[in-house]
């Protein structure tokens, strides 16, 4: 399981960051406008989440009684 969530935070830390450079490339250095702001910070949601289950789980996973 503990391979699985570092594959997730993995994957959910590179795609803001192809997406951030994909519209510089894409845009051949232009000004960013709103809209790529917003869609690379909404990127960023898959990585909250992923963190948010690992902390959840990491705690069910230490209280074996």
């Amino acid at each position: 399981m503990k391979g699985l969530f570092r594959l997730v935070i993995v994957l959910a830390i590179l795609t803001p960051v192809t997406i951030f450079f994909g519209y510089i490339i894409m845009d051949e250095g232009d000004q960013f406008t709103t809209e790529h702001y917003m869609v690379t910070g909404l990127s960023m949601v898959p990585l909250i989440f992923a963190l948010l289950v690992k902390f959840l789980m990491t705690g069910a996973e230490t209280n074996k009684e």
